[in-house]
């Protein structure tokens, strides 16, 4: 098994605005080929980035009726 911190940088191609998310990669390696392959990352930060976090809210915060 390997883990790996990474960043994982790019830029919003509808604003323009660079980012950087910080992450854990873990893979799983048998005979030489990857057999399994986890990728976390702050899922709020993403969303926050792509302008989707009141989204998020409002769908965690279900409806209140």
């Amino acid at each position: 098994m390997l883990t790996v911190e990474q960043t994982v940088s790019g830029t919003v191609t509808t604003t323009g605005a660079s980012f950087g998310f910080p992450g854990l990669l873990v893979l799983r390696v048998c005979d030489g080929h990857i057999t399994h392959v986890r990728d976390y990352m702050d899922g709020l930060r993403v969303a926050h980035t792509l302008g989707r976090l009141p989204a998020v809210v409002d769908s965690l915060a279900g409806d209140k009726d």
